[in-house]
């Protein structure tokens, strides 16, 4: 899953690590434009497998 840089607005970053359980994805990302990095924590019953 790919997100947008909080900082300058990049699209579609990867994330650099991405961890899975039973409720939760976690996902870190660093914007290679401007260096920014963050984390993510999304509910997994809101983004269904395709």
């Amino acid at each position: 899953m790919t997100d947008t840089c909080p900082r300058c607005c990049r699209r579609n970053v990867p994330p650099r690590r991405e961890r899975t359980d039973d409720t939760q994805i976690r996902s870190a990302y660093r914007c290679p434009d401007c260096g920014h990095a963050w984390i993510t924590s999304r509910h997994r019953s809101a983004y269904p497998a395709a």
